[in-house]
């Protein structure tokens, strides 16, 4: 019973964290339409695949619940946390 419990407690994690991210991706969204700044813009799409690739291991445990499936989601979660950082970190020695 407790199994079920800490998955839709984090099935709401990761609801919650797409929500934030969302806004946060939105409000420096129109900060870029402010100043026009193609930094902004380049960190904006880092942000975006920084926080789906944060939840996409969530996302993925009730699509392949079997152990490769969950093995592969937390594979593909870090190298798109690396690909989303990594476009933030040039978005900014870039600015």
């Amino acid at each position: 019973m407790i199994e079920v419990y800490a998955e839709i407690i984090q099935l709401i994690l990761s609801f919650i964290t797409l929500i934030l991210g969302g806004a946060l991706i939105i409000f420096i969204y129109d900060a870029y339409r402010t100043v026009r700044q193609p930094t902004l813009l380049l960190f904006t799409v880092g942000l975006f695949v920084l926080v789906l690739a944060i939840v996409f291991p969530d996302l993925a445990r009730f699509a392949a619940p079997s152990a490769a499936g969950l093995f592969w989601a937390a594979v593909i979660s870090r190298i798109g946390e690396i690909i989303g950082i990594g476009v933030m970190i040039y978005a900014v020695l870039r600015g």
